[in-house]
């Protein structure tokens, strides 16, 4: 099988060269060099990369689009994509290519949630990966442990499949809600992970997390839009109660009404009817756009 290791770096001087050692002993490596303005291209290429540069940072999402489409260019039967700041461990390669090989999936994924690498993950990095593991499993309908891993490996039927639009991380969930939409075979299997690396974060986390987070939930309106503003119509609703207890807590004891908080109460019943009913005429249109 003819094999291209994809990796996409931004300002990876310190590991790059490392990983693209380790990695070339199972197919050819192709650095996807994202605007960086350090030497990571000269590295990648003095260890034996082809390096393809942007000029501009650009994101991962497009950056691991440009690699796909390289790989479909020349003819490469499955693409293995990698972190390239050292947290993956490149030797674990053939353990994702296994079932491509073997016909058994177009999509692998590494978990770290399978062998409970996950634990040396910081805490609050733990709760925000589990809501985003929780929403791409709604909009997807796929079960999947560890949606955010960037250690994975696809198929030539996959990488045909793809049409992504994602720029930025979001990728990751991304390629799993369109591949399961269209009906090919995604499975996990586990890694490890390293936290010491050089640089742990390129992006502040709370911010980053809360983006690819927006991103997920659009997915869900799109695939599952009644599934969605139910959820919105449920919350809108129980903010109406919160009010409406407000408002009758002094009427219980002798008193009188709260009356903002009693239209406050009814706005947002309004706001939640008006919520579920949208879900309803979206999720008739999406299904009627699908078909």
């Amino acid at each position: 099988m003819k094999v291209l290791i994809v990796i996409p770096a931004y300002n990876e001087e310190l590991t790059i060269g490392s990983v693209v050692a380790l990695a070339k002993k199972y197919g050819d490596v192709l650095v996807v060099d994202d605007g960086s303005t350090d030497r990571t291209s000269e590295i990648a290429r003095e260890v034996g990369a082809v390096v393809l540069k942007h000029e501009t940072n650009r994101g991962k999402g497009q950056a691991l689009k440009t690699g796909f489409e390289h790989a479909l260019a020349n003819d490469y039967d499955a693409v293995v994509c990698l972190d390239a700041d050292g947290q993956h461990n490149p030797e674990e390669i053939p353990l994702l290519l296994k079932p491509i090989i073997e016909g058994e999936a177009d999509l692998v994924i590494g978990s770290r949630y399978l062998n409970n690498a996950h634990k040396n993950i910081p805490f609050y990095r733990r709760i925000g990966l589990w809501v985003l593991n929780k929403t791409t499993v709604l909009a997807s309908g796929v079960k999947i442990t560890d949606s955010q891993s960037g250690f994975r490996a696809l198929s030539r039927k996959a990488l045909e499949s793809l049409e992504l639009n994602a720029d930025g991380y979001h990728v990751e969930s991304e390629m799993i809600h369109e591949l399961a939409e269209k009906g090919l075979k995604i499975v996990e299997v586990p890694i490890n992970v390293r936290y010491d690396v050089p640089k742990k974060h390129k992006k502040n986390p709370v911010s980053h997390g809360v983006g690819v987070l927006a991103k997920v939930v659009g997915l869900i309106g799109y695939k599952r839009p009644l599934l969605l503003f139910s959820i919105l119509s449920l919350i809108s609703f129980a903010v109406a109660g919160v009010f409406a207890y407000w408002a009758l807590k002094p009427y219980w004891s002798g008193g009188n009404v709260f009356l903002t908080q009693a239209i406050a109460a009814g706005i947002f019943t309004l706001i939640g009817i008006q919520l579920f009913v949208a879900g309803l005429t979206l999720n008739v249109l999406a299904r009627m756009v699908r078909e």
